[in-house]
């Protein structure tokens, strides 16, 4: 039997205040809605000026792996997804294109088309399965989930009963769960297959009022970071939430307050289990359009929350965006020029070390124009300890 849930729209509660702590900045705060515990950072209370850290506080490792250099292996633009054993790239239009973890081209993973195993507009999210060399992947808009073997054969289509607009995955004991921005007319917010059958096991109906979207402006963002977590921040909303696969149930767990005049975007980026990234956006009136004022982390633990900038101490502390983690990995997919220039250039900074600068030269050396993009991987630490 499949199971409904019922959700009410956060505005509409009262919270009721948790017992705080007295550690920390003062800018979390933690509030009880509906039985679970959520965070409360408050922007306008930080307090704190912009902290340094080194990219080894956040993973275990990292490392620099050239991508196969022929032309079937090229690809456009993409989001870049890694694995144990996988590199993978989604690019608009195009072959999901498959790679090693030491780089050596694998095959393309279906086409854009109408047919078996094709989809018709872009990808939209992807899920590698590590253990059973499965692929799974979804489109803009279609009510099939495709699953391919990581040899590129096309298996089968799991089916919903309408279309996805969007749709986010998360693979955990053998159920796929997927989330998409409902429309007015569309059944249910969430749908749980079996991996094994295809059926429909459970279903999220019918969708929160204020997760329903009139078109495709919005987004749905899931990182998918810390382990067995299903993470999500739908554009409508301020709040990142979890979705409780196992009870089938939305929980909110993290929510960024600011009082200001200016127009802001907030997006969530869970890191781990214990920091939260925020990159905060302000609408600037002259370009008409948001622009990114800076990273904060917030440590739920400490309850302590800063601006921050992250050098790449492995790679000669070379400043890196480390927005683009996800599946709990850091990636940064980059061409060769690109990096050679912005090697170039930070080699040129007086401040630098004499060992980063041998760091730096003898990356140099690995590296050459006209080849295929060079990907750095760094495994995300499951949990941070002492990050000020």
């Amino acid at each position: 039997m499949k199971s409904k849930s019922n959700f009410l729209f956060f505005v509409a509660l009262v919270f009721s205040a948790y017992s705080c702590s007295q550690k920390g900045d003062g800018s979390v705060s933690e509030v009880i809605v509906n039985g679970n515990k959520m965070y409360v950072f408050s922007l306008n209370d930080l307090k704190s000026d912009t902290t340094t850290i080194p990219l080894s506080k956040l993973v275990d490792y990292c490392v620099l792996v050239q991508l196969e250099n022929t032309e079937e292996a090229y690809f456009k633009p993409g989001v870049t997804t890694v694995t144990e054993k996988y590199i993978a790239v989604r690019s608009s239009r195009a072959p999901y294109k498959l790679f090693s973890r030491s780089g050596k081209f694998i095959g393309n993973i279906g086409s854009v088309g109408n047919g078996p195993g094709e989809w018709t507009f872009s990808l939209y999210d992807d899920i590698i399965d590590d253990k059973n060399d499965l692929i799974y992947l979804s489109s803009l808009n279609s009510d099939k989930i495709l699953v391919y073997n990581t040899s590129g054969q096309f298996l089968k289509n799991f089916v919903a009963p309408h279309r996805l607009q969007k749709p986010k995955m998360f693979l955990f004991n053998e159920v796929l769960t997927v989330i998409h921005m409902p429309f007015e007319d569309n059944k249910a917010f969430a749908y749980q297959f079996d991996v094994k059958t295809g059926e429909i096991l459970n279903e999220f109906a019918p969708p929160p009022a204020h997760f329903i979207e009139q078109g495709f402006d919005g987004e749905l963002i899931s990182m998918r970071n810390a382990p067995n977590t299903f993470d999500f921040l739908h554009t409508n909303s301020d709040t990142l939430y979890h979705f409780d696969t196992k009870n089938n149930k939305i929980l909110p767990v993290f929510r960024v307050t600011y009082n200001t005049s200016e127009q802001i975007w907030k997006r969530y980026l869970p890191f781990n289990k214990n920091i939260y990234l925020t990159n905060v956006s302000i609408l600037s009136e002259e370009l008409r359009k948001y622009v990114s004022v800076g990273m904060v982390a917030t440590d739920l633990d400490s309850k302590i929350s800063s601006w921050i900038k992250v050098t790449n101490d492995f790679y000669g502390n070379m400043p890196v965006s480390i927005g683009n983690a996800s599946n709990g990995y850091w990636i940064s997919n980059v061409q060769p020029e690109q990096l050679i220039e912005y090697i170039e250039n930070h080699l040129a900074n007086r401040g630098i070390s004499e060992k980063d600068k041998q760091i730096l030269n003898k990356t140099l050396a690995t590296l050459q124009e006209n080849t295929n993009n060079v990907v750095f991987i760094g495994k995300l630490k499951d949990k941070v300890q002492k990050l000020w």
